[in-house]
């Protein structure tokens, strides 16, 4: 974790970093691999180093599509319907992050893909927290994850566990200033619980949240979008429409963290058994 007494000099490069929202296609997996490369490409025209888009993006939030346990629906570590995802990763050297469901030997997981600039993919972290009814199709992860790019630590939720703010802290204790977290939020309730625990996350944090959800009709209703970042200080950074495919990008500086820091000094002055109790078992995968 940086602080702020940190010098100058080991300032990293500024990163840029957008939130991307479609709505899926439900099932279709093909036709979400291509809106998804063309979103990265879209994120790589506004000068994205990374773009993150909504869970679940590559079958769409629906879990009726699981229930007959249709395997076509499902991820498969090197599946090859990646392939259109993939090369626009390469050919923009933009890094992805997008929600799949992923169907291993132990079973299924909500996950987040991560596909590099080399255009090769990591299945990179299975959501740890599962709601209600996903329980009954999908296995827990058992480990949180980080992705390092240019020097930045970026920390890896998914939906539900934004929920848990012991989740986003257990990043930040790995020297995470970012937390990205694609998800599936509705209008009404949905859309309250959004505004509030992505603020938070970054408020108690003094990191940047990232929060790409989808748009249109899903398994759970309609989704309210307003997909975006929210600043060291909790406050919004950059938020897209509620309605309309989009892409918006924020700027990651390390003077926007150290000005946090040096005014809001909750990390600081976290008792050592807490920050203790944060450190649970992590994954890096480095991206440069």
């Amino acid at each position: 974790m940086r602080r702020v007494t940190d010098v100058a000099e080991n300032a990293r490069q500024p990163l840029r970093v957008a939130a991307a929202q479609a709505q899926a296609r439900p099932g279709d997996i093909p036709a979400n691999v291509a809106t998804a490369a063309q979103l990265v490409r879209f994120g790589s025209s506004a000068g994205a180093d990374v773009v993150v888009l909504p869970e679940l993006f590559l079958s769409g939030y629906d879990l009726d599509l699981f229930r007959p346990d249709v395997k076509p629906c499902d991820i498969v570590p090197g599946d090859t319907r990646l392939g259109e995802l993939q090369a626009a990763c390469y050919a923009t050297r933009t890094v992805a992050v997008v929600g799949a469901a992923v169907r291993r030997a132990g079973g299924r997981t909500i996950s987040l893909l991560v596909v590099g600039r080399d255009g090769d993919a990591h299945v990179a972290y299975d959501r740890q927290h599962l709601w209600r009814e996903e329980r009954e199709l999908f296995r827990p992860g058992d480990h949180g994850c980080t992705i390092e790019i240019s020097g930045w630590r970026l920390g890896l939720g998914s939906a539900y566990d934004v929920s848990f703010p012991e989740h986003a802290r257990a990043a930040v204790h790995d020297g995470c200033d970012a937390y990205l977290c694609p998800g599936v939020y509705t209008r009404g309730d949905g859309e309250h619980r959004r505004d509030l625990y992505f603020a938070a996350r970054a408020l108690e944090n003094t990191c940047y949240t990232v929060v790409a959800n989808h748009i249109g009709d899903t398994g759970l209703g309609p989704a309210c979008g307003r997909s975006g970042v929210y600043g060291p200080d909790g406050r919004v950074v950059i938020e897209a429409d509620g309605e309309r495919v989009d892409v918006v990008a924020a700027t990651f500086q390390d003077i926007e963290i150290d000005a946090a820091r040096e005014c809001l000094t909750m990390l600081e002055d976290l008792p050592s058994r807490a920050r203790a109790a944060a450190g649970a078992r992590r994954e890096t995968i480095k991206l440069d």
